[in-house]
Order: C-alpha cells, then structure tokens, then sequence
C-alpha cells in the first residue's frame, strides 16, 4: 500500500479533506480511459474523500463542472512537483 497525500480544500466555506495514493491516481488515469470523464472523476472524489467530509461534497458531486475542478485540485495537490525539460 502505498503512503497518502492528505488534501484539504475549502470550497464556498466548505472544508472537504481527501487522501489520496498512487493507487488511487493510477485507477483514475486507467478509468479515463473510457469515453466518459466526468464519472471517472466522481468515483476517484468518492473514493478519496474523508468520512467526515462525505455529506459536504455530495452537493458538489450533482455538477459535473465542480466535479472536475476539484478533482483537478486534489490529483495537482496529491502530485509530487517534477521538473520536466523538452528537447535541449
């Protein structure tokens, strides 16, 4: 099992923490695969979000576009920074 990253964002006043693996973000990548991506980002939001937290974020799981941002949000933030140089 992997170490978690743990993630907390405030979203119009409500606090909403996650936990996030590589397991978590290397499932999410594979489920993108499909055709659908708003699911994908709804499941990995379910998965990662805290007991606590769980009745904050569900009026957020009804918008698909909120459903994106924060899943943005959490993978930028459970993501180590790389430095990535192309060419020379």
């Amino acid at each position: 099992m992997s170490e978690k990253t743990d993630v907390t964002l405030t979203i119009n006043g409500t606090t909403l923490k996650f936990s996030v693996g590589s397991e978590d973000q290397e499932r999410l990548i594979d489920e993108l695969k499909t055709d659908s991506k708003v699911a994908p980002m709804h499941n990995f939001l379910t998965r990662t979000v805290d007991q606590e937290s769980k009745e904050g974020l569900k009026p957020f799981l009804k918008m698909p576009a909120a459903v994106m941002q924060i899943g943005e949000k959490v993978v930028e933030s459970s993501t180590p920074a790389i430095k990535i140089t192309v060419g020379e």
